[in-house]
Protein backbone atom coordinates (compact mmCIF):
# COMPACT_ATOMS: atom_id res chain seq x y z
CA UNK A 1 0.00 0.00 0.00
CA UNK A 2 3.01 2.75 0.82
CA UNK A 3 4.41 1.61 -2.24
CA UNK A 4 1.65 2.64 -4.49
CA UNK A 5 1.11 6.21 -2.48
CA UNK A 6 4.67 6.82 -3.19
CA UNK A 7 4.15 6.11 -6.65
CA UNK A 8 0.73 8.18 -7.08
CA UNK A 9 3.02 11.04 -5.07
CA UNK A 10 5.71 11.02 -7.95
CA UNK A 11 2.77 11.12 -10.87
CA UNK A 12 1.13 13.55 -9.11
CA UNK A 13 4.38 15.37 -8.66
CA UNK A 14 5.33 15.35 -12.56
CA UNK A 15 1.99 16.47 -13.71
CA UNK A 16 2.34 19.43 -11.48
CA UNK A 17 5.95 20.30 -12.77
CA UNK A 18 5.04 19.40 -16.45
CA UNK A 19 1.81 22.09 -16.02
CA UNK A 20 4.30 24.95 -15.01
CA UNK A 21 7.32 23.69 -17.25
CA UNK A 22 5.73 22.34 -20.40
CA UNK A 23 8.41 20.65 -22.19
CA UNK A 24 11.32 19.01 -20.11
CA UNK A 25 13.93 16.37 -20.89
CA UNK A 26 13.37 12.64 -19.67
CA UNK A 27 17.10 13.67 -18.08
CA UNK A 28 16.20 16.26 -16.19
CA UNK A 29 13.04 14.87 -14.87
CA UNK A 30 15.09 11.72 -13.65
CA UNK A 31 17.31 14.38 -11.99
CA UNK A 32 14.63 16.00 -10.29
CA UNK A 33 14.00 12.47 -8.43
CA UNK A 34 17.37 11.23 -7.24
CA UNK A 35 15.32 8.64 -5.02
CA UNK A 36 14.24 6.72 -7.93
CA UNK A 37 16.05 4.75 -10.51
CA UNK A 38 16.23 6.08 -13.79
CA UNK A 39 14.10 3.29 -15.06
CA UNK A 40 11.53 3.60 -12.68
CA UNK A 41 11.05 7.42 -13.78
CA UNK A 42 11.05 6.55 -17.02
CA UNK A 43 8.50 4.03 -16.09
CA UNK A 44 6.16 6.12 -14.75
CA UNK A 45 6.94 8.48 -17.81
CA UNK A 46 5.31 6.01 -19.82
CA UNK A 47 2.42 5.42 -17.37
CA UNK A 48 1.52 8.95 -18.01
CA UNK A 49 1.94 8.80 -21.80
CA UNK A 50 -0.29 5.55 -22.23
CA UNK A 51 -3.07 7.17 -20.40
CA UNK A 52 -2.24 10.82 -21.79
CA UNK A 53 -1.69 12.53 -19.03
CA UNK A 54 1.54 13.78 -21.17
CA UNK A 55 3.42 13.38 -24.47
CA UNK A 56 6.60 11.44 -24.27
CA UNK A 57 8.64 11.92 -27.15
CA UNK A 58 11.21 9.21 -27.04
CA UNK A 59 13.95 9.34 -29.79
CA UNK A 60 14.37 13.38 -28.61
CA UNK A 61 13.80 12.49 -24.72
CA UNK A 62 11.94 14.69 -24.06
CA UNK A 63 8.58 14.98 -22.49
CA UNK A 64 5.36 17.50 -23.31
CA UNK A 65 2.31 18.26 -21.20
CA UNK A 66 0.63 18.01 -24.94
CA UNK A 67 1.34 17.12 -28.48
CA UNK A 68 1.03 21.12 -28.96
CA UNK A 69 3.80 21.96 -26.55
CA UNK A 70 7.14 22.84 -27.93
CA UNK A 71 10.36 22.97 -26.02
CA UNK A 72 11.47 26.37 -24.76
CA UNK A 73 15.58 26.29 -25.05
CA UNK A 74 15.36 29.30 -21.94
CA UNK A 75 13.55 27.29 -19.69
CA UNK A 76 15.12 23.64 -20.45
CA UNK A 77 18.85 25.45 -19.69
CA UNK A 78 17.48 27.68 -16.41
CA UNK A 79 16.29 24.09 -15.44
CA UNK A 80 19.70 22.72 -15.58
CA UNK A 81 20.70 25.62 -13.56
CA UNK A 82 17.79 24.61 -11.02
CA UNK A 83 19.02 21.26 -11.10
CA UNK A 84 22.11 22.05 -9.39
CA UNK A 85 20.85 23.09 -6.34
CA UNK A 86 19.21 20.31 -5.61
CA UNK A 87 18.18 18.99 -2.58
CA UNK A 88 18.39 22.83 -1.46
CA UNK A 89 15.84 24.00 -3.38
CA UNK A 90 11.79 24.62 -1.46
CA UNK A 91 9.90 25.92 -4.19
CA UNK A 92 10.30 26.99 -7.61
CA UNK A 93 8.37 28.13 -10.74
CA UNK A 94 8.52 29.67 -14.34
CA UNK A 95 8.47 33.49 -14.15
CA UNK A 96 7.88 36.43 -16.74
CA UNK A 97 10.26 37.61 -18.99
CA UNK A 98 12.97 39.00 -18.49
CA UNK A 99 13.17 36.35 -15.29
CA UNK A 100 12.74 32.65 -16.78
CA UNK A 101 12.53 30.78 -13.38
CA UNK A 102 12.35 31.87 -9.81
CA UNK A 103 13.40 28.87 -6.92
CA UNK A 104 14.11 29.08 -3.51
CA UNK A 105 16.40 27.30 -1.58
CA UNK A 106 16.97 27.36 2.33
CA UNK A 107 18.71 30.18 2.76
CA UNK A 108 18.04 32.46 -0.79
CA UNK A 109 15.80 33.01 -3.08
CA UNK A 110 17.49 33.47 -7.15
CA UNK A 111 16.09 34.03 -10.50
CA UNK A 112 17.63 32.66 -13.67
CA UNK A 113 17.59 34.75 -16.36
CA UNK A 114 18.87 33.98 -19.77
CA UNK A 115 20.96 36.47 -22.42
CA UNK A 116 21.01 35.19 -25.78
CA UNK A 117 23.97 36.23 -27.56
CA UNK A 118 23.26 40.27 -29.20
CA UNK A 119 20.55 40.73 -26.41
CA UNK A 120 22.83 42.32 -23.86
CA UNK A 121 21.92 45.99 -24.08
CA UNK A 122 18.42 45.38 -23.94
CA UNK A 123 19.06 43.27 -21.13
CA UNK A 124 21.08 45.53 -19.55
CA UNK A 125 18.27 48.45 -20.24
CA UNK A 126 15.31 45.84 -19.02
CA UNK A 127 17.21 44.95 -15.74
CA UNK A 128 19.13 48.33 -14.78
CA UNK A 129 16.38 48.90 -12.92
CA UNK A 130 15.74 46.29 -10.47
CA UNK A 131 17.12 46.30 -6.82
CA UNK A 132 20.11 45.11 -5.87
CA UNK A 133 19.24 43.33 -2.71
CA UNK A 134 17.03 40.20 -3.65
CA UNK A 135 16.74 37.73 -5.38
CA UNK A 136 19.82 36.93 -6.40
CA UNK A 137 20.61 36.42 -9.89
CA UNK A 138 22.08 33.54 -12.00
CA UNK A 139 22.56 34.50 -15.40
CA UNK A 140 22.85 31.92 -18.25
CA UNK A 141 24.50 33.29 -21.44
CA UNK A 142 25.31 31.11 -24.55
CA UNK A 143 29.00 32.10 -25.15
CA UNK A 144 31.34 33.24 -21.60
CA UNK A 145 32.33 36.47 -24.03
CA UNK A 146 29.01 37.82 -22.88
CA UNK A 147 29.76 38.11 -19.51
CA UNK A 148 32.13 41.04 -19.61
CA UNK A 149 29.37 43.34 -21.64
CA UNK A 150 26.13 42.41 -18.75
CA UNK A 151 25.76 44.39 -16.34
CA UNK A 152 22.77 44.64 -13.95
CA UNK A 153 22.03 44.93 -10.68
CA UNK A 154 22.14 41.30 -8.09
CA UNK A 155 24.00 39.36 -10.25
CA UNK A 156 25.65 36.38 -8.13
CA UNK A 157 27.10 34.31 -11.35
CA UNK A 158 27.52 33.75 -14.84
CA UNK A 159 27.03 30.06 -16.50
CA UNK A 160 27.04 28.82 -19.55
CA UNK A 161 24.88 25.34 -20.37
CA UNK A 162 25.72 22.70 -22.58
CA UNK A 163 23.24 20.23 -24.47
CA UNK A 164 24.03 17.65 -22.34
CA UNK A 165 22.83 20.06 -19.48
CA UNK A 166 26.76 20.51 -17.59
CA UNK A 167 26.53 23.93 -16.50
CA UNK A 168 29.61 25.82 -16.55
CA UNK A 169 29.92 28.55 -13.65
CA UNK A 170 31.51 31.79 -14.20
CA UNK A 171 31.68 34.54 -11.28
CA UNK A 172 32.74 37.95 -11.60
CA UNK A 173 35.72 40.24 -9.51
CA UNK A 174 33.46 43.30 -9.90
CA UNK A 175 30.52 43.65 -7.61
CA UNK A 176 27.32 43.75 -9.20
Amino acid sequence: MQLRKQQHNHLAEINRIMSMYQALSCRQLSRLFPELPCEKVMALLERLHKTGRLVLLREEGLVLLTKDCSPNQDILSAFWVLLDFLPEITYHAVSDFPTVLTFFTKSDAYDVIHVAEGKENLMNQVLSSLKEDAPRRLVVVDLPGQISRLNFPGICAFCTVDDKGTVQYYKTARRT
